[in-house]
This record gives structure tokens, C-alpha cells and sequence, in this order.
């Protein structure tokens, strides 16, 4: 590579729909190694340049007078270190100059926390194999006493095929996730995904995509709440720590390893994603990293996210806070339930109807390609109701009830009277889901005009309860149901394996795909091969 070369990305106008590209823009890298010698990068004479010669390039091919932006561009320099930049009395030379050495302490620090992990878990295990002590540094670090953790046997009292589903459901995420930023990637064969995000069927795939995170909320609602009854059957007595032992334990399993990621996508994802396609997979740990640690990145911070995946993470744990008070309610005072649930019900029907109402926000998600190019970032429906916690609570509250109906009927004896009408229940639901999600296929032809609509109001709402609600059914049936071959696949070993470290591979999942995307070296070909 020259030293002199740059490439620039540009824009030029022309028209098209909300589930195209847009038309109006055409995006292109451009080498000038050849044509300028003396190009740098701020150099107003290279933006000339490079106008006057898309310009007559798009005349000459299509007939368009075009005017082009640069997004980005890249000379040799820009890959080479930059700790030598001599500082001068400019305040934005000094600014980033002491920039460019903050990074490099951020840097230096997770090596070394990457080393000193290392060097513990390698003693752990040495200590382990010869001595065999009973020691929490040792039993925490030791890599064979994980292993068998994570291949140990479920508890005779725990409902193992919840975990089959959790693994299968992450896989789906996992491979849904690995898709998503190729819209933004130079692609040969655009008109293919333009025909796909035109095609009838595609409303209906993209509520499926889009409502699979209720199934995340509603199986954290009901393992929570099967938790917490079981111990209120053990323990009677109201005991407010046993609330606080929970939080402490929720903290202790999620901080160490996400702190981690996020250190790493603060300081060396930086490196791993530079090149001329790196302003397309932005992410800002470096400054909104607190907004992650307090578990509030689904509220602040939405548009320029920190581990952007990672928002599910702040809705969890608040619905996790709020569930913890209502489940305190019902053990104090055993007699509120009934009320309790009927709130519940009540509030997962409500509200969601009520901010789509108040907030001129659309039913559902829709897609629209100038959104999805900015990872939804200024996608009003995304922002106002896929992220924020009181807008999921509906897929939760069903969950905790499904956990309550569980748990009642193991304690009357009657789990063989409640399928049945339980399975009436599903087939209902069933129904009501297929049919609220058909007739998505005709949201793209419904006027986008901002106004207050009750009946989309409603719609939404009773779109998102359907799958909460759908949801809570499966799992209950399965639980009160008999071994069957499909409860013995999903209590697998390795689905179980596969589930207690779904957690870890949720959070690097954000720097894994977005470093192998930005750092691919050709346009793709979508629905193809590409290497």
C-alpha cells in the first residue's frame, strides 16, 4: 500500500422507498494513489478532487448531477503509532495528545488484567491437579472444577429443558445478530436484499425477529419466580435479605466478566476495527461505559451505545428490581396475590398500548432501511419502546405469573387436572398470536402519517402480550407435562453446557462480529459464500 493512498466513501441523490436503500445516495471507496500525489488527508484540495471526478463519473454512467460528502478517509499514516506526536501549545494538540496516552494506559491495563487472569486461572489448575485444596481462589479459577460445573447434572427440583430452550433461543440471536450488519457492508447484490425486505412474507419474519426478545423476558420472569416461591414454601418467615442475597449474587455473576468486555471495546477494540469501514460499527465504552455498569443503557446513552446488544442487560435487571418487589408483596402478605396478578395482567395489557399511544410510535417494527443502516439509532420505535424496560414488562409479569401457576399447582397435587385446560389455553393463544402477526403483512401499506391512533394503540399491545403470553403457555405445559422425546432433547447435557455459558457469549458476540465485519477485505455477496 502507498503511503499516499486514501480511500473515501461518498453520497449522491437520487430517490427510493423506506425498505430500500436509499436511492438518492450511492456509497463508494476510492483510491487516489495515482491520481493526486500530493494528497493528505485535510487537505480541501483532495474533497475537490474527489467531487470533480465522482461528479463526472456518475455524469458520464447515468446522467446525474451528483455532489459528494466523505465520510472517511484513511492514508498509511493513520495505521502507523501515533505515541510520538510531539506536543505543542495548541489546546486541540494537547487535548489529543494527552487522548492519545489515556488510550494507551487503557490499553496497558487490560493487557495486564488479561495476563494476571491468565497467570491465575494456568495456578489454579496447577493447584488443583496436585493438591486438590478446598479454596475459593482455587474453585473459582480452576479450569477442571469449571468444566464440571458446566457438564454437572441439573438439581433433582429444577425444570432442565427451560435451559434446552434458553440455548436454542441464543443460538437464534447469535445467528440473527451475525446477519444484521452486512446491510451496512459494501454488497455486490443489493437488489437481493431489497427484494427480501420487499417481499409480503417479510413483515411477518421481521415481528418474529423483533418479538424474540420477549421469549428472553418471559423465561428470566419464570425461572425468577419458580426461585423465589420454592423458597417462600421452605422458609415462611418474611425475610427481607433474602432479597438482597439474590441482587448480590445477580451482580456477582454479571460484573467481572461483562467489566471485562467492556475495558476491552474502551481500549483495544479500537485497534481491532481500524480501517475505512470503521465509522459504520461505532461504539462508545470509552465514555458511556457507567451508563452499562449501572444497568441504565437502555434509558441513557441510546444513540451513542456502549456495547449496543448489551441494553437487554439493563432491561433485564430492572425488571428483575421490579419483580423482586412484587414477589416481596406476595411473601409478606400472601393474601395480595390474587390482586397482584390481576395488576400484573392488567399493566402487560396497558401499557405498552399507552406509551405506542403517547409517544406517536409505530405498532410494531417496521423496517426501514435508513434506520436499519444506522443500527436503529434513530429509529423513534426502537428508542421508545424496544428498548426501555416498562415497554418489556409484559413478557416478564407473564413469566412470574406462569412461575405462580407452576408452583400452585405442584402444591395442590393437581398438575394432571391443570394441563389440560392449560393446553386449551396455548391453542387459544396460538391463535390469537398467528392472527395478530398475519396482519403485519399489511402494516407496510398503512399510512405512516404521525397520529394519535387507538387502534394501532391497541394492536401493538395486544402483538406484544400475544407472544409473552404464548410463551408463558409453552413453558407451563412442558413443565406439568410427562417426559417426552422432545423434553428429553432439550434437557441435553449439551444444551445444558451450551445455556450456563449463553451469558458470556452474549456479550462478546458485539465484538467478535463487528471486528470480523470490519475487517473484511471485499464487498459481499448477500445469500452467498463470501470469503
Amino acid at each position: 500500500m502507498s503511503e499516499k493512498m486514501l480511500t473515501t466513501s461518498h453520497q449522491h441523490r437520487l430517490r427510493s422507498n423506506r425498505r430500500n436503500f436509499p436511492h438518492d445516495q450511492l456509497e463508494r471507496g476510492l483510491c487516489l494513489n495515482d491520481l493526486y500525489a500530493g494528497v493528505t488527508t485535510h487537505d480541501h484540495r483532495t474533497a475537490k478532487l474527489i467531487d470533480a471526478y465522482l461528479h463526472h463519473r456518475i455524469y458520464d454512467q447515468y446522467g446525474l448531477n451528483s455532489h459528494t460528502t466523505t465520510e472517511s478517509c484513511w492514508t498509511r499514516t493513520d495505521f502507523e503509532p501515533r505515541t510520538s506526536k510531539i506536543l505543542t501549545n495548541d489546546s486541540a494538540s494537547l487535548y489529543a495528545h494527552l487522548n492519545v496516552y489515556s488510550l494507551a494506559f487503557g490499553e496497558y491495563m487490560f493487557g495486564c488484567l488479561t495476563i494476571i487472569l491468565l497467570l491465575a486461572t494456568l495456578g489454579a489448575t496447577w493447584i488443583d491437579f496436585n493438591a486438590r485444596p478446598n479454596d475459593l481462589f482455587v474453585d473459582a479459577f480452576s479450569i477442571r472444577r469449571n468444566v464440571q460445573r458446566l457438564w454437572a447434572a441439573p438439581k433433582p427440583n429444577a425444570l432442565p429443558f427451560l435451559d434446552g430452550f434458553r440455548a436454542l433461543g441464543m443460538l437464534t440471536i447469535l445467528i440473527v445478530h451475525s446477519q444484521l450488519p452486512m446491510i451496512r457492508m459494501p454488497v455486490w447484490n443489493t437488489e437481493a436484499l431489497e427484494a427480501q425486505a420487499n417481499h409480503f412474507i417479510f413483515p411477518l419474519v421481521n415481528s418474529g425477529n423483533t418479538h424474540m426478545i420477549q421469549f428472553f423476558f418471559t423465561l428470566g420472569g419464570m425461572v425468577f419466580g419458580i426461585s423465589c416461591l420454592r423458597h417462600f414454601d421452605r422458609s415462611p418467615s418474611f425475610r427481607f435479605m433474602y432479597f438482597i442475597d439474590k441482587l448480590l449474587r445477580r451482580l456477582v455473576r454479571l460484573l467481572p466478566a461483562y467489566g471485562f468486555i467492556i475495558i476491552y471495546q474502551a481500549t483495544w477494540y479500537r485497534r481491532i476495527r481500524r480501517g475505512p469501514l470503521e465509522y459504520k460499527f461505532n461504539d462508545f465504552c470509552l465514555n458511556n461505559w457507567w451508563s452499562n455498569i449501572l444497568f441504565v443503557n437502555n434509558y441513557i446513552h441510546t444513540t451513542k451505545p456502549c456495547l449496543q446488544f448489551s441494553w437487554y442487560l439493563g432491561a433485564d435487571f430492572q425488571l428483575f428490581l421490579i419483580g423482586s418487589a412484587l414477589l416481596l408483596l406476595v411473601w409478606k402478605f400472601p393474601s395480595t396475590k390474587g390482586w397482584l396478578v390481576r395488576v400484573m395482567v392488567a399493566v402487560a395489557l396497558v401499557l405498552p398500548g399507552y406509551i405506542i399511544y403517547t409517544t406517536l410510535t409505530t405498532a410494531t417494527m417496521t423496517f426501514d432501511m435508513r434506520h436499519a443502516l444506522a443500527e436503529l439509532r434513530t429509529y423513534d420505535h426502537f428508542l421508545k419502546y424496544y428498548l426501555p424496560s416498562h415497554t418489556n414488562i409484559s413478557g416478564y409479569f407473564f413469566g412470574i405469573i406462569a412461575a405462580m401457576v407452576y408452583r400452585s399447582a405442584l402444591a395442590t397435587g393437581s398438575p394432571d387436572q391443570s394441563l389440560p385446560i392449560l393446553q386449551k389455553w396455548l391453542k387459544v393463544s396460538l391463535v390469537a398470536l398467528v392472527g395478530l402477526n398475519a396482519f403485519t403483512t399489511l402494516l407496510p401499506f398503512v399510512s405512516e402519517d404521525q397520529q394519535h391512533s387507538l387502534f394501532l394503540a391497541i394492536y401493538g399491545s395486544l402483538l406484544k402480550a400475544s407472544w409473552g403470553c404464548s410463551y408463558s403457555l409453552v413453558f407451563l405445559v412442558f413443565a406439568l407435562k410427562g417426559k417426552s422425546r422432545l423434553l428429553d432433547m432439550l434437557s441435553h447435557s449439551g444444551l445444558q453446557f451450551f445455556a450456563k455459558i449463553s451469558y458470556c457469549m452474549y456479550i462478546v458476540q458485539y465484538s467478535v462480529i463487528y471486528g470480523l465485519y470490519t475487517n473484511f477485505p471485499i464487498p459481499m455477496v448477500y445469500g452467498g459464500f463470501n470469503l
